[in-house]
């Protein structure tokens, strides 16, 4: 009798893989990949067991919506598989095999495109380190645990987690000795070179050796000007750009699955930070869903897959309308409750807001019970791309670890940052819903009397005469406790920072919407960076 496997597999490492970037489209092919590998692991396994159930993630057929070109599969998979005791072992092996061969086959075609000029002897010589480096690099881990028709889905899955985790935190590193200049982008492994390294060599005799191997890739992959910010069309290597075989595969990701394909249209050309929005400054956004650990760990097998279909749902087909139907945002990655998006700045707010409660939609998300917490950040647009991406991640963090100050309930929040050019930062976390308002509706309102009424003096006004108030004792997280003096405040500066033949309608109910949002805040202080955001989402920014 053919017995039953609840099988757990995952490909990583995650976030190394994807932060390793100094492109906006590194970002996308990192996750993309992350993507591509798990689908064709399922692909295989349906082949070796055609009754295969795959629990999470749900595979959903293809709608045709034209959101091909995103990430939207997590880096993990849930199955069960029906196959004896002495066969099960052997299946998962070779889905393991599988995978890594399908990111093989990308590193070889990276070389072969990049150096199509060299000698076919020369260019194996680079695919055996690509290849070498990959096996170091990649970690795939499964297990299989058997599923009788009576045992409980929950015990056998928590079970399976437990093994899972026992494997990774016995983790074996493989250890490499080289001599040569370090990849570029991931600063990791050794970049490719056809000349052996000396460990007596010189920096400019390691220097020297990598530009005879890399001034010899493609014109198709040499930038007609490296100093055109604006040039940055997908797969260029720039002078003096050394990569790995992991990085070199992942910045000719585009071609590659253009290729597989057979057409452009359905992976449009990824946008370059300076190409997002009209401003000097754009918007990163990182969401995460709350407690979906408890919400898989509780669930029989029924209630999981259709968690997972409803996820499958949200991330392939109501977060790319979502994000991508605004111009010039683009969307990194959707998996599952996770997203990834660079956003033009006016229209941040909005997406989140939409992707927030769109989450817990019970018709195009989870359910109404369903929260989510996100990290925004507004960086400009020469900084560095990977120090904004660790920023915005801490926000994810912050918003995680938010407790409502008034009503104690915890995360579903909205971490926000600036990071000017200059090097100050501004950052502040609240709730979605404050009381029975809007939090982004309450955030808008005063970005619209900011940009049709009011002055920008307004701000500075405020901060001026508050600031000094935050000072009086040695709290660490100062609130003004005086409610009315801090409302008869607020009317009395927003009346004198009015523009002149200007005049604001329902003055009272643009107060109390900002007395909502200082209740909301953990500090005073985290008010006042708020309002210094909000000036970030005025028309005039950036002119």
């Amino acid at each position: 009798m053919m017995q039953k496997y609840l099988v757990i597999f995952t490909v990583g490492p995650v976030q190394s893989f994807i932060a390793a970037a100094r492109k906006t489209e590194d970002f996308w092919s990192g996750s993309y990949i992350l993507s591509h590998m798990v689908e064709k692991a399922m692909e295989y396994l349906q082949t070796l067991d055609p009754d295969c159930e795959f629990v999470y993630p749900k595979r959903i057929k293809e709608t045709g919506n034209g959101y091909r070109h995103v990430a939207s599969l997590p880096n993990r998979f849930t199955a069960v598989v029906h196959k004896n005791g002495q066969d099960i072992g052997e299946v998962m092996q070779k889905t393991e095999q599988h995978t890594r061969e399908a990111f093989f086959h990308l590193c070889q075609y990276a070389v072969d495109r990049v150096f199509d000029s060299l000698s076919q002897n020369d260019r194996d010589v680079l695919k055996k380190k690509a290849i070498r480096q990959a096996e170091n690099y990649l970690e795939i881990y499964w297990v299989a645990e058997p599923y009788g028709d009576s045992e409980s889905f929950t015990v056998i899955r928590n079970r399976a987690e437990e093994r899972l985790g026992a494997m990774k935190n016995d983790k074996r590193f493989s250890g490499t000795v080289h001599f040569g200049l370090t990849c570029s982008v991931c600063k990791e492994h050794e970049a490719l070179c056809l000349s052996e390294m000396d460990k007596n060599d010189r920096y400019g005799d390691l220097k020297r050796k990598m530009n005879e191997t890399w001034n010899r890739r493609s014109s198709h992959y040499k930038s007609k000007n490296d100093e055109d910010e604006t040039y940055n069309k997908s797969g260029r290597i720039k002078d003096n750009e050394f990569l790995c075989g992991i990085c070199l595969a992942k910045r000719t990701a585009w071609d590659y699955f253009t290729e597989q394909n057979k057409s452009v249209a359905f992976f449009p050309r990824f946008k370059s930070v300076v190409e997002i929005g009209n401003s000097s400054y754009y918007a990163i956004l990182l969401m995460d869903g709350d407690r979906m650990g408890e919400r898989f760990s509780r669930g029989t097998k029924e209630v999981y897959g259709q968690i997972s279909e409803r996820l499958a749902h949200f991330s392939r087909e109501e977060v790319p309308e979502i994000v991508e139907s605004v111009r010039d945002a683009r969307l990194v990655y959707a998996g599952g409750d996770d997203v990834l998006a660079f956003l033009p700045v006016d229209a941040a707010l909005s997406i989140a807001h939409k992707l927030r409660f769109t989450f817990s939609d019970p018709k195009k998300g989870l359910d109404e019970k369903a929260t989510a917490c996100v990290g925004l950040i507004i960086g400009h647009k020469k900084t560095p791309l990977q120090g904004l991406l660790r920023a915005v991640r801490h926000l994810e963090n912050l918003a995680k670890a938010y407790k409502n100050p008034v009503t104690g309930m915890e995360k579903n929040a909205l971490a926000l940052a600036v990071h000017t050019r200059s090097g100050e930062i501004s950052q502040t976390v609240l709730p979605w819903e404050i009381e029975s308002s809007d939090t982004i509706s309450l955030m808008l309102d005063f970005i619209g009397l900011l940009n049709e009424k009011l002055s920008n003096n307004f701000i500075f006004n405020f901060m001026e005469a508050f600031r000094p108030l935050l000072h009086q004792d040695n709290e660490k997280y100062q609130k003004l406790r005086d409610r009315d003096m801090l409302k008869i405040e607020l009317r009395r500066l927003l009346q004198r920072s009015v523009k002149e033949g200007k005049k604001i309608e329902g003055l009272d109910n643009h107060v109390e919407g900002l007395l909502k949002l200082h209740d909301a805040m953990r500090a005073s202080q985290d008010f006042l960076h708020l309002l210094k955001i909000l000036t970030f989402f005025t028309r005039s920014e950036g002119e």
